[in-house]
């Protein structure tokens, strides 16, 4: 008589605890500050800092437009680095100040470990639909006069693309 009942609770007991992990898994996660910097400005031979000095304010507020926020120290952080404004490659900008490359990497930590912490690059690449995208790129489509608010907005659509996948159970981004 008691086995069967046993066997009923133990199999509920495991129901109910992979039920909770797999809730908390999915909690969305937020974030209590969100840094951009970048180490292009001491880079020979690029230009960008000098046209686009509000790269680091524009970048975080798409990327604080895109995830949730927190007023708890506790909660991670997303940093990021822009590495690299490049037009073709070339990082010395021309007149037009025009690029159609941007890359960065994200570091997202938590100081409490509630998530673990987790690096990755974003390469954004603008590119005419006839163009081969460079391996490892992200392709956003490119738009006559508004090329700078395209790239910020893919760069940071890559982001929280990248957050949506953080696994809260402290096994990272998920893929």
């Amino acid at each position: 008589m008691f086995k069967p009942v046993k066997t009923i609770a133990l199999a509920t007991g495991v129901s109910l605890a992979a039920l909770s992990s797999a809730a908390f898994a999915d909690e969305p996660v937020s974030f209590s500050a969100i840094d951009v910097d970048t180490s292009i400005s001491a880079a020979q031979d690029a230009n960008a800092m000098e046209y686009y000095p509000q790269i680091t304010e524009d970048l975080k507020a798409a990327v604080a437009a895109r995830v949730l926020g927190s007023d708890d120290a506790s909660d991670p952080t997303i940093k990021i680095d822009v590495r690299k404004v490049s037009l073709d490659g070339a990082t010395m900008l021309n007149d037009g100040q025009e690029f159609n490359e941007l890359e960065g990497v994200v570091n997202i930590s938590s100081p409490d470990e509630s998530i673990a912490a987790r690096s990755f690059p974003v390469n954004i690449a603008a590119y005419a639909v006839d163009q081969v995208v460079p391996e490892g790129y992200v392709a956003v489509a490119p738009s006559e006069g508004v090329f700078y608010d395209v790239m910020i907005n893919g760069f940071a659509d890559e982001v929280a693309k990248q957050v949506g996948n953080l696994n809260t159970a402290g096994s990272g981004v998920s893929k």
